[in-house]
């Protein structure tokens, strides 16, 4: 089978692997912010509790409870501030089936006027008629304005970016989805420019055993990509992922789209220069047939 390695496809080829590796780093990174992100949002989460409600004055933030008793009407429920503030409102939004298990809840908004005082209050939402063990309470905390609330964030991320960690990671979430799709599709354009080069991937090393006399040849298994596999005992040239020819392997049997061969270091040209079969690593490449032609060839303008 001719050498491969000096042709216009084949270079086309290692771009698109570098295309592709490039992609990869990008979306594993940005998956490593979606991490930090969650974590740093949990560790806050965690520090400042989850009954702990921030507004700034003229801002709202929504939330939620479970029902402590069944059936109830908006006036069953009562909320009280402490200290009592005319500037703090409660505005009960509804009920709802829980998300999870569907029990039932109750959903509402604390609004903050205009000319509300900075500092910390307390809310407490009761039921008309519920054990007053089923009180439930809120810390409210009223900031001066936006940077007083970055400052005593319990997230290290709020307090450096400006921006609520969860928000950060579902952005890079959706960024690191895009990366992934780029990733794929080169990952696909990389599997049709090595079926034009007749060649298939080693996906599974096994290396040589034993010593003298007693070795064995390694076995080594590719990816057939739709190529047809050649006659058992057909010598195959192997290339590392760069193109640089290790030797020959010995076609052996195919199953279910992988060739499985015999890798004889015996038969390698560059086994003189150290090459041997543990120098075959999945990444390599096998030459399974000769390439396609180009069309039209190199050799026509």
């Amino acid at each position: 089978m001719g050498d491969f390695t000096n042709t216009k496809g084949w270079k086309n080829c290692l771009q698109t692997r570098m295309r592709q590796r490039f992609w990869g780093a990008i979306c594993a990174m940005l998956m490593g912010f979606v991490m930090l992100g969650m974590l740093d949002g949990l560790q806050g989460l965690a520090r400042s509790g989850a009954d702990v409600i921030e507004v700034l004055p003229g801002g709202s933030a929504a939330i939620s409870g479970p029902l402590t008793i069944k059936n109830p009407v908006n006036s069953d429920l009562k909320a009280q501030f402490t200290p009592e503030s005319s500037a703090l409102v409660y505005d009960l939004e509804g009920f709802f089936a829980g998300y999870w298990f569907g029990n039932g809840m109750w959903r509402a908004t604390v609004r903050a006027d205009a000319y509300a005082q900075p500092g910390e209050y307390s809310l407490k939402v009761v039921f008309r008629g519920a054990p007053a063990s089923t009180t439930q309470n809120y810390k409210i905390t009223v900031y001066a304005d936006d940077v007083a609330m970055r400052a005593a964030s319990t997230s290290y991320l709020r307090r450096i970016t400006g921006y609520n960690p969860f928000v950060l990671a579902a952005g890079c979430c959706g960024l690191a989805l895009l990366a992934g799709v780029v990733v794929y599709r080169l990952g696909c354009s990389y599997i049709r420019q090595l079926t034009a080069l007749g060649c298939g991937e080693v996906v599974r090393v096994q290396p040589q055993s034993g010593n003298g006399a007693q070795a064995q040849p390694g076995h080594i298994w590719c990816m057939l990509y739709g190529l047809r596999a050649p006659a058992a005992g057909t010598l195959c040239a192997v290339y590392d992922a760069q193109g640089a020819q290790l030797g020959h392997a010995r076609a052996a049997e195919a199953n279910k789209g992988t060739l499985e061969l015999n890798f004889d270091v015996y038969t390698s040209p560059a086994a003189e220069a150290g090459a041997a079969s543990n120098a075959v690593r999945p990444g390599c490449l096998v030459q399974l047939r000769p390439q396609k032609p180009l069309s039209p060839p190199d050799s026509v303008r």
